[in-house]
């Protein structure tokens, strides 16, 4: 816009020179007061200064005909002088919107100059038919019906200005189509708004004619009474730092209804550096507050049945050590973070990668084991990343590999600290996000799967020793799962024991474990654990005999040569079995400890309501 005034400003300094200089050349003329020469000369200075005035110019007579030109006309209309002087009328170059209103100024001017206007704006094309914008100025040469007019080019400032003007507009049916309001407020104690968008009435149940400068309520006052002053504490500390702000509260719509709402703002500084507006935008988030409190009250009562119940999903287990992993299984089936699983072997590392991919919401894509201590190391590439046809001799189709397999679920790699530091360099390269090519393919693809991994190894002590990379390392040790060996959840005997025993044997013929050999399977280590204890139950069925794969006891044993545990009655049932069990052994310890239930816990790995729930049950108190 300053360029436009000082245009204007120039415009009007040099047709007031021009139409001094023509009334002076007239009145010269006229009265042939100078010589031939002396005129002809004065003629030749107002030429000059009519072709350098820097804007198009044009003299414009009576009958509107064009009887003076300059260059920058020319340049402006295309048209040569010669085809434009005394030739051309004014109103062969306006733009049809606009040629009643330039005829009617033109008469009116001639009439009294202060009818038409001597600055105004209208649309002129040239000989190609394109059309600029032009300002305008246009005034009478006095002692004539002669007019001088100028014309400066704003086309690019008023495409700008509809540009703005469009934008506006899409601005504002944007913030009428969101589903909130948009605000500014003045920085007072009853944040006083100055604009609101059309949402308002959605989220409030107030026009914004009833909310702009509290013409029915102020915004404030609908904040609840609550939340009003932690609010009002929580903005004015914002604006003090030149902070953003951020916060969820409640507010009373018009028609009395409580809305959880989110609120982010941002001060506006004045000239003066002081916050005098705030501008920002106010969302209405009441189900999703409703469903984040459902979801916390289902989350706590999960968690409450978690513990108190004997599975979750495939695995079995109610030790304390057990809830832990069960609590990291359901937060790591909310992300999509990589995950490792440690564990010693037959822990049930793949049950737990298998139970995350199942809670998770890529539960409908593949879940993929891979065995990486399987892989020949000539074969890892082919075997990850599949090959092309013709890659080499047998490639008689394309195969995809594991990561094409599992394309948007789950790649489980099993003992993944046998993947030597070559292979680590290769599915890095995957993890962090450069993709992979098949064997004797070109294309480079993008990997959309989910990385669990499971070893038995301390992947921190083979990043020492220099056998796993640490970028590799922290790539993959994102959420760690530790799972216990079963020497250190015996607890959880009972409930393994009747398990496999419900898998492997017929209903008919449900096997009674009796004292003795439960005695057994209860003292020894289970260096194979659960794995090893599920091989145990099962050759159990069909042999009666335990074999145990330990090196410590006997491979094969019969129960003759184990002494019975003293259990008080016969048990006709596996549970009565197993209670009888659980029974004695808590009331040995018991013993052992003076009936000090604290120590009696600790040494039973449980915690100190499960044992007096337990002494409870089988009348130990």
């Amino acid at each position: 816009m300053s360029d436009i005034k000082k245009s204007k400003k120039e415009l009007i300094k040099e047709l007031h020179g021009l139409r001094l200089r023509i009334e002076e050349l007239k009145v010269l003329a006229a009265e042939r007061q100078v010589t031939p020469k002396a005129l002809a000369e004065s003629e030749e200075r107002y030429r000059s200064v009519f072709e350098n005035t820097g804007t198009a110019t044009i003299i414009i007579e009576n009958d509107m005909t064009i009887s003076m030109v300059n260059a920058k006309f020319e340049e402006l209309t295309g048209y040569a002088k010669k085809e434009i002087r005394n030739k051309m009328k004014w109103t062969d170059f306006v733009a049809d919107e606009d040629l009643e209103r330039m005829k009617r100024y033109h008469v009116k001017r001639r009439q009294d100059r202060s009818l038409a206007p001597t600055e105004y704006e209208c649309r002129v094309h040239n000989r190609f038919g394109e059309y600029k914008d032009m300002y305008v100025r246009i005034d009478m040469i006095s002692g004539t019906r002669s007019s001088v007019g100028s014309f400066n080019d704003i086309t690019a400032f008023k495409q700008t200005e509809k540009a703005l003007i469009e934008s506006e507009r899409k601005l504002s049916k944007l913030m009428g189509n969101l589903p909130g309001m948009a605000y500014r407020c003045s920085n007072d104690s009853l944040r006083t708004m100055k604009y609101v968008s059309a949402g308002c009435k959605w989220l409030t149940d107030f026009s914004p004619f009833e909310l702009i400068d509290n013409s029915k309520k102020a915004y404030m006052d609908m904040i609840h009474a609550e939340d009003r002053d932690d609010v009002n504490h929580q903005i004015q500390s914002s604006l003090a730092s030149g902070r953003p702000f951020q916060m969820e509260y409640r507010i009373i719509t018009a028609s009395g209804q409580q809305k959880w709402v989110w609120e982010e703002g941002l001060g506006i500084v004045s000239d003066d550096g002081a916050v005098s507006e705030v501008e920002g935008f106010i969302s209405d988030m009441t189900e999703h507050k409703i469903e984040k409190q459902q979801l916390r009250k289902e989350n706590k009562r999960l968690k409450s049945t978690i513990k108190e119940h004997y599975k979750f999903g495939d695995i079995i287990g109610k030790n304390r050590f057990m809830q832990d992993v069960y609590e990291h299984i359901s937060k790591a089936a909310g992300s999509i973070a990589n995950v490792i699983i440690y564990g010693e072997s037959g822990t049930g590392k793949e049950l737990v990668a298998r139970e995350i991919h199942k809670l998770s919401d890529n539960n409908d894509h593949p879940f993929v084991p891979v065995n990486c201590s399987a892989i020949p190391e000539n074969l890892f590439e082919s075997e990850f990343f599949g090959y092309k046809k013709g890659a080499f001799t047998g490639a008689n189709l394309d195969k995809p590999g594991y990561f094409d397999q599992a394309n948007g679920g789950t790649l489980f790699l099993d003992e993944l600290g046998e993947i030597d530091l070559t292979g680590q360099v290769k599915l890095l390269r995957v993890l962090e996000g450069g993709g992979y090519t098949p064997v004797g393919g070109n294309e480079v693809k993008q990997a959309d799967v989910r990385i669990v991994a499971a070893t038995n190894r301390d992947l921190k002590e083979e990043v020492k020793n220099g056998r796993m990379r640490e970028d590799f390392f922290y790539r993959i040790h994102i959420i760690p799962i530790t799972l216990p060996p079963l020497r250190e959840r015996k607890d959880d005997l009972p409930l393994l024991i009747e398990h496999f025993l419900s898998v492997y044997a017929n209903s008919d013929n449900m096997p009674v474990l009796d004292g003795k050999v439960l005695g057994m399977l209860y003292n020894y280590e289970w260096p194979g654990n659960v794995r090893e204890l599920q091989n145990v139950l099962q050759r159990y069925i069909t042999l009666k005999t335990l074999d145990f794969m330990s090196t410590s006891v006997p491979r094969s044993v019969s129960l003759d040569d184990f002494d019975p545990v003293d259990i008080q009655e016969n048990a006709d049932s596996l549970g009565q079995a197993m209670d009888n069990f659980e029974k004695n052994i808590i009331k040995s310890v018991l013993e052992k400890n003076q009936w000090r239930k604290n120590r009696t816990a600790a040494e039973l790995n449980v915690n100190r309501k499960t044992l007096f729930r337990k002494m409870q049950k089988y009348g130990l108190l």
